[in-house]
This record gives C-alpha cells, structure tokens and sequence, in this order.
C-alpha cells in the first residue's frame, strides 16, 4: 500500500483512521466493569479508565476531523436515501467523540466523590461506555453502506485525464430528469477498467429494447445469481421493475440516460466492487456496450 496515497486522500485517511477509535470504545468495555465493580480491590482503577476514555475521545475526535474533510470532497447527494445514511453517520461519528470524554468526566467524579454520588458517577459512566460501544456497531454499519453498498468515496481512475477521484453519490432517477435518447456522448470516464466502452450512436441506442435485446443478455450472464425467490443481494435482474427497483444496498441499479453513472454498469466494469459477473468470465465489449445503450435511450421496458 502506497501510504503517501491514503496520506493525500481525505477518504482514505477516514477509512485508515476510524478503526483505532472503534477497536477502544469495545476494548474499553471490561476496563470500565472492573473499575465500576471493584474500586476497593483496585484503588487507582478509576483513574486509569478515565485516561483511557480521554484517548479514545481525542482519537475519536481526530478520527471525525478526517470524516468532514473527507465529506467536504463529495459531490451534491442527491438521493435523499444517501443523504440520510451520510447525516446519521455524521451524527454517530459525533456520539463517538462525545461519549468517551463524557465517561471521563464521570468516572474522575466517581473517584474524587464518595458515597452515594460517586457510585452514581460510577454506574452513570459504565452506561456511557455500553451506548459507546453500540453506537460503534451502528457507525460501522452505516459507513460499511455508504463505501460498499453507495460506492461513497470509492477511488476510480479517470481515464480521460489520468487523476483519481472519488465516487460522491450517483444521481437518483426521481430526482433527476433524463432525455429518452442521449444526444451527444463523448468518451466517458474510468475507461481504464474492462470491458472497454465504446462511444454510443444516439440513433443506434434508440433500437436497443429491453425484450428483445438485454433480457437475454441478463439471461446467459447474470440469472444464475440474480433472479428467483432469493437472489444475491436481494437484486432480481429477471424483470425490468426488479432492475429499476435495485437490491439491498445500491439503490436502482440503472438511472435511465446515464449509462456510465448506472450502478449496474460500474459493477459490471469493477470501478465499484464486486466486479460482475462474479467469479465468471466478465462482459464482452459488445454486450457490456449493449446495456450501456439501452441506459442511454431511458432504460424503457419494451
């Protein structure tokens, strides 16, 4: 791994960075019972664990500050649903800061304060620490979304100019209004990755149906995995309305009139991962064009 590559990338030092924060909150669980539970056996426990939850707090605080350096970078979310996901992995994020300094404080109170108010300092702390360890779990779940189910600050090539970007959000098809037939396409991005794209004839794309054309398509290379009562990832690729509605984690795996903006063709070209077909022999350059085609002229169902 090129670290001066994760260095430069605000994603990538996000993703590099939040792992320490998660591994102490859990790790900081035991530490807590025994200085809750046994103060007496081990005086200076207190002390000790409201210096570790100090850590984990400006750890966690660190850890944020490269979160919102990586979200300045991303492009307007337009899909409601991302943008949900993003706000409650931000308010997570912040939790995770909050909660861990908090557990400090109280756990300095419980040690300096006898009696009824330092046990209740004391149990208050322990509380902290076990919503810190379940709001970990649910700020693992929602970032494990955004990067492996939205592509969210995935790194993809650009063929055209050389450079890395990142993936901000793809483009909901009910928030934005597609042409029935792309009108000028020019050589898109990401054209490192295979099958290689070719450039598509507005005229030629509007003969491309649905029926005729990519059901088979999807027949021979995809039905094996996505299609019946239980498909892979809960996407069902058998049907146009399965298409439209996408599986358990992406969304729509088309958005009519952009083809290479389209989920399905991004998987299928491995700039989001799994590439597909997976485990199997890719696309050709004649099929892959195909779908590219019937995306461009509105993904109709006929």
């Amino acid at each position: 791994m090129d670290l001066t590559r994760v260095l430069e990338s605000p994603h990538a030092l996000h993703a590099a960075s939040v792992h320490l924060p998660m591994s102490l909150a859990i790790l900081g669980l035991p530490l807590i019972l025994i200085a809750v539970l046994a103060p007496r056996r081990w005086p200076g426990m207190r002390l000790s664990a409201a210096a570790y939850f100090f850590f984990t707090g400006l750890i966690a605080l660190a850890a944020s500050i490269t979160g919102q350096r990586a979200a300045a970078e991303l492009v307007a979310l337009a899909n409601k649903e991302i943008e949900t996901v993003v706000a409650h992995h931000r308010i997570l994020g912040f939790s995770i800061v909050a909660l861990p300094l908090v557990t400090a404080v109280l756990l300095l109170g419980s040690h300096f304060r006898a009696g009824a108010g330092g046990r209740i300092a004391g149990g208050l702390a322990a509380l902290n620490a076990l919503a810190l360890a379940a709001v970990v779990l649910f700020a693992g779940s929602s970032g494990g979304r955004l990067v492996y189910g939205y592509g969210i600050g995935t790194p993809v090539a650009d063929g055209a100019s050389g450079a890395t970007v990142v993936v901000g959000a793809y483009r909901g098809p009910a928030i934005a209004a597609f042409p029935a037939v792309a009108t000028a396409v020019s050589e898109p991005a990401n054209a490192n990755y295979t099958p290689k794209i070719q450039l598509i004839d507005p005229a030629q794309a509007a003969l491309v149906t649905f029926q005729a054309d990519v059901a088979p398509l999807l027949e021979r290379r995809c039905f094996e995995c996505h299609s019946g009562v239980k498909p892979k990832a809960g996407l069902d690729l058998s049907t146009h309305a399965g298409i439209l509605q996408g599986g358990d984690y992406a969304g729509p795996s088309v958005i009519p009139g952009d083809p290479d903006g389209s989920p399905m063709v991004r998987h299928l070209r491995g700039i989001y991962l799994p590439k597909m077909p997976k485990d199997a022999e890719e696309l050709t350059e004649g099929e892959l064009h195909t779908i590219r085609m019937w995306i461009a002229a509105g993904a109709q169902p006929g």
